[in-house]
């Protein structure tokens, strides 16, 4: 309902996001900052309705959460981005792997290990041990982006939920 809402409110081909990333704004940059800084720590629902509620409130964009999150999973070629992106998808292929590497065979009910998924599942938790390990991948936040970036989202929910 509130995307469909939202979707008569703005009418955009382009990606919102996109076209701000040039910016010298301090406002734009803390957006920017906040979402770069918030990916290996904050689920990325939780990023993108923060970044949907300040587009609002210090911008006065309105933007679709599927439309930040697209620009965020497939635009966005930061470096941290890109690497916390691949970490996610790491994880998940990890899990997925290392569930399957673990098998009861059906005529002796013995619970066997798959070579095969066992090498692709260490294989994967080797490549998520080398991100980690990247510079890049160390947060390094200002405290003010962080400020900044409250106070827009307080105003936010006072203004909510004086109604």
């Amino acid at each position: 309902m509130e995307d469909k809402m939202e979707d008569t409110q703005v009418h955009r081909d382009t990606c919102a996001l996109c076209s701000l990333s040039n910016s010298s704004d301090d406002t734009v940059k803390t957006i920017t900052d906040y979402i770069v800084a918030s990916l290996g720590s904050v689920a990325i629902s939780e990023i993108c309705e923060q970044t949907r509620l300040n587009l609002l409130e210090l911008c006065n964009m309105v933007e679709l959460k599927r439309k930040i999150f697209t620009h965020i999973m497939q635009h966005t070629t930061e470096q941290r981005v890109v690497l916390g992106n691949i970490m996610r998808d790491l994880v998940e292929l990890s899990t997925i792997t290392k569930s399957s590497c673990i098998y009861t065979c059906e005529d002796t009910g013995r619970r066997n290990i798959d070579v095969k998924c066992l090498t692709v599942y260490l294989k994967t938790v080797d490549q998520i041990t080398r991100v980690y390990k990247m510079q890049n991948m160390r947060v390094n936040i200002k405290k003010e982006t962080l400020r900044c970036w409250c106070v827009a989202s307080q105003t936010h929910t006072k203004a909510r939920n004086s109604h």
